[in-house]
């Protein structure tokens, strides 16, 4: 039986989230002020960038869970630019063994 989804988050920012679902290796189509997400763990989603939420159905294997990959490169995507704006240079970036992204920054 089919259940609809829906997560709010701080997602809002276009062209992060289309950057951090490439990461993902999640597809993306732009609807204006929605994103649709057309294929990986997000496949027929929808994210309202004017609120942050993301509604999908579990008919397709959306659940709130699969949103960690997606929330984890939106987070760097946001980080790494903040850094640039500020003109520290990211020199290297790693996972750890608990999953964890971590990067090695310097002043520019």
């Amino acid at each position: 039986m089919s259940h609809r989804v829906t997560t709010q988050t701080e997602i809002k920012d276009k062209a992060l989230a289309m950057q951090a679902a490439k990461a993902a290796g999640i597809g993306v189509a732009d609807d204006g002020s929605y994103l649709r997400f057309t294929s990986g763990p997000l496949a027929n989603a929808t994210l309202d960038l004017r609120t942050g939420t993301i509604s999908g159905d579990t008919d397709y294997g959306h659940t709130a869970d699969k949103l960690g990959i997606l929330k984890m490169h939106y987070s760097e995507a946001k980080y790494k630019l903040e850094c640039a704006r500020q003109g520290i240079m990211v020199e290297s970036r790693s996972v750890n063994e608990r999953g964890e992204v971590v990067m090695f920054c310097a002043m520019g």
